[in-house]
């Protein structure tokens, strides 16, 4: 895993989704028509945090984990730079595949769009899955 967090750490992640428009806009069209109007929202793996910041300019309550300590770092800034810190319930270092500290049923809704094209082994996977629907569904 180290090698993923050397290479999120090395570039501009918040950017790059500015840089490449048409992924932020299809994936945040159908994330926007499948909300809640307010919920508590998970966002796993979220990165530095745009689709987090646009789910709190809506007024939900989001937890914003990603393995990247410095993409967890400037999701906080960005949210603080922003004013839309108090929509945020934490923002914490976490592995997609292990959730700890979270408990079962408290969110409305769950994200996990980067973490899946990086477990592309059959036990991480099954790893991931496990501990994401213990989290949703207990």
């Amino acid at each position: 895993m180290s090698d993923i967090i050397d290479y999120y750490s090395s570039f501009d992640e918040w950017g790059r989704l500015d840089r490449e428009p048409l992924e932020f806009r299809v994936n945040w069209h159908f994330i926007k028509s499948n909300l809640p109007p307010r919920g508590k929202i998970l966002d796993n793996g979220a990165g530095p945090g745009k689709y987090s910041m646009e789910l709190a300019k809506l007024g939900h309550d989001v937890t914003l984990t990603d393995l990247t300590p410095r993409l967890v770092d400037i999701a906080r800034e960005k949210a603080t730079e922003l004013g839309l810190v108090n929509y945020f319930s934490d923002f914490l270092v976490r592995d997609a595949r292990d959730l700890y500290g979270l408990e079962s049923n408290q969110f409305d809704v769950s994200l996990m769009l980067g973490p899946l094209y990086h477990l592309q082994h059959d036990e991480d996977n099954q790893r991931k899955t496990t501990t994401f629907t213990e989290i949703l569904i207990q």
